[in-house]
């Protein structure tokens, strides 16, 4: 599924592993512009979608801090009310595609 941030656009892949560690269950890979999920149970997909999703908004709107700078609980209310609603939306057509897909599955 492909969607947009900040007018550009990053496509969610399904894996069987993460070439980087076994124990990876998402990556965000901002060169590609690809957000990775390991093919596990659709609740923990879910939760781990939210997570990355976090990073490419953080990414795309400036604020990934590098330099192991800590946030403080302004910094951090404003991330959660600025990113809330572009999460949500992309995370509910993640699951509607995953439901329409599963429905032709059935069909076939």
């Amino acid at each position: 599924m492909k969607f947009k941030c900040n007018n550009t656009e990053y496509e969610i892949k399904e894996v069987d592993n993460i070439e980087l560690s076994e124990s990876l269950i998402g990556q965000t890979r901002y060169q590609e512009k690809t957000i990775l999920l390991k093919k596990l149970d659709e609740d923990l997909m879910i939760k781990t979608l939210k997570h990355e999703l976090t990073h490419v908004w953080l990414y795309e709107y400036g604020h990934s801090r590098n330099d192991n700078a800590t946030y403080d609980h302004e910094d951090i209310c404003e991330i959660i009310a600025c990113s809330n609603d572009f999460i949500n939306e992309v995370v509910e057509s993640y699951i509607r595609d995953k439901k329409v897909c599963h429905m032709q599955d059935k069909n076939d």
